[in-house]
């Protein structure tokens, strides 16, 4: 398969890889999806202060595309508004990293993992937090 400069790029080093530690005052927010078994999983970690993501990283299994969009995810989400994480739609990435519409199953999975820590972070706030 002929890989984009872009996928390449994030894929032999890519941003954001974590685990992320928290720090002093930031809560830490988690979403998962997907299975090595099914051949794809994310990891999410999000730094949350203020309803705004601080910083943002990403453990993955899949293949480079996944890897790369992960890696751009976080560039793009981090810093900014929390419910960017819930937003997000991975049509504008596949365009950007030239990802081929057989491989968008990936990046969903990397969809459910961004709402799932955004779920994670809803969940646990207190409401005059959010």
């Amino acid at each position: 398969m002929d890989y984009s400069q872009v996928v390449r790029r994030h894929f032999s080093e890519p941003a954001n890889l974590g685990p992320l530690e928290p720090r002093p005052g930031e809560c830490l927010c988690r979403g998962a999806a997907g299975s090595v078994a099914a051949g794809a999983q994310v990891t999410i970690e999000a730094a949350v202060r203020e309803s705004q993501v601080l910083r943002l990283a990403f453990r993955a299994f899949g293949c480079p595309h996944l890897i790369a969009a992960c890696s751009r995810a976080t560039e793009l989400l981090a810093p900014g508004p929390v419910a960017g994480l819930a937003a997000f739609a991975p049509e504008a990435l596949m365009a950007e990293l030239g990802v081929p519409a057989e491989k968008l199953g990936s990046l969903l999975i990397l969809q459910d993992a961004l709402r799932n820590c955004f779920r994670d972070w809803d969940t646990t706030q207190p409401a005059e937090a959010r």
